[in-house]
């Protein structure tokens, strides 16, 4: 902890920080926080959608662009935003000092575009805050102490570098500043009727991400549900406004397993939905044990270095079958056939194309058939399914892109009212 004063992270996203204007209104909401007698660490993205105008320059000049250049490139749109903010900041009378992801001790592996959080040092920044300052530091950042070179933690990274910050410099909480007011039962421009919740447990956060939901970076859930960290996400343009809070345990918890529909069904806490899906299908022929260990391991990391984790992961005998992008399953179905992961599979394919996962997040699916039956048959109704998994906290039920919204609304209307 830094020394006896409370101490917070706020992290806040592109369209908060989109303007001059919302960097003023920032900087006045931090300001404000500082006010109370709260060290603050802020964590900002790059303006408005600065990332893909850099992204789209690049292409512009090769439809291939070193991977190693376009992180220096992208990372210049995070340092704009925070000498603005560290700016803004000074013009109020408070001392801030801006930052960096390799100044601040961000230490990453070497994978430029997708890199790994390895440690982070924080020694600058204790200094700073114990300097009385306001740090601010550049989000989706770090550096390879093994290369020292820049990287980028991919897209949405500003989210895990506040969570990391926050797991590792013992902040008492971490607060992402969004253009939503927290996290819903379900996307409200698709269920009108979808309902902000108050608190959620860390188990069921992770899953939404894993399964698609944008209001929170994937990798950040993972860090936070295993350093035990409390992060509310809130509005930025309603910051005094409470959002959602993400624990390890929470009040809903005890009050979902105790409601009507008895103390050993499935909860149901939100439904999300993840678009332009198909299933990448290997088969391995006759190959067993090391090879197509190896194969399958090589896939995982390929599909992690290109920014994607599979919905569904799957094997049986001669088969593998991972449902991600399009865009992804085809990159990776060229490097299989380029040999790229060591044993060439018998052959690849993809199925199902233009396919929504649709994942119904909760507890206890596998011991409360009738919440599946009842979920899969409000599907039914809707659309057509192709494809169902049911794990213990998941339900995921696969349909047409264009059948995606109707049945997203059936199941919230069947599961959660």
């Amino acid at each position: 902890m830094i020394e006896d004063m409370e101490f917070v992270v706020q992290k806040y996203g592109g369209t908060s920080v989109g303007s001059l204007d919302r960097i003023r209104q920032v900087a006045d909401h931090v300001a404000s926080t500082r006010a109370q007698g709260v060290n603050v660490v802020v964590v900002v993205s790059a303006m408005g959608e600065q990332t893909d105008d850099l992204i789209a320059m690049a292409k512009e000049l090769s439809p291939n662009p070193p991977r190693r250049e376009v992180d220096m490139l992208l990372t210049a749109g995070e340092r704009v935003t925070m000498a603005l903010l560290s700016i803004a900041l000074h013009e109020r009378g408070l001392k801030s000092v801006s930052l960096t992801g390799s100044q601040s001790g961000i230490l990453t592996d070497e994978n430029h575009g997708n890199a790994r959080i390895e440690k982070i040092l924080g020694d600058r920044i204790r200094h700073a805050l114990s300097d009385g300052a306001i740090v601010i530091v550049a989000g989706f950042q770090g550096v390879s102490p093994k290369t020292k070179e820049v990287t980028t933690l991919g897209r949405g990274g500003s989210d895990l570098s506040a969570v990391a910050l926050a797991s590792v410099l013992g902040a008492s909480r971490c607060e992402l500043y969004k253009d939503v007011d927290g996290v819903f039962t379900a996307d409200p421009r698709i269920v009108p009727g979808a309902r902000k919740i108050a608190a959620m447990p860390w188990y069921a956060m992770s899953e939404l991400a894993w399964a698609g939901a944008g209001v929170l970076h994937a990798r950040a859930a993972h860090v936070a549900s295993r350093f035990g960290l409390a992060v509310e996400i809130r509005s930025s343009f309603k910051p005094q406004v409470r959002g959602t809070i993400v624990e390890p345990s929470t009040e809903l918890d005890v009050a979902m397993s105790t409601d009507k529909n008895g103390m050993e069904h499935a909860l149901v806490h939100a439904i999300t939905c993840k678009q332009h899906m198909c299933f990448l299908e290997v088969d391995t022929g006759t190959a067993e044990g090391d090879a197509t260990g190896n194969l399958h391991a090589g896939i995982l990391e390929s599909l992690w270095h290109h920014g994607e984790a599979p919905v569904i992961n799957q094997q049986s005998s001669g088969t593998m079958r991972f449902m991600v992008t399009v865009k992804t399953a085809g990159v990776i179905q060229s490097e299989l056939s380029a040999g790229r992961m060591g044993s060439v599979p018998k052959s690849t394919k993809i199925s199902l194309p233009g396919t929504a996962a649709i994942g119904v997040v909760g507890n206890g699916f596998l011991q409360s058939p009738e919440t599946v039956a009842k979920a899969m048959a409000a599907a039914r109704k809707a659309g057509t399914p192709v494809f169902w998994d049911v794990r213990n906290q998941v339900l995921t039920i696969g349909v047409k892109d264009e059948d995606s919204g109707a049945v997203v609304r059936a199941l919230h209307d069947a599961l959660i009212g």
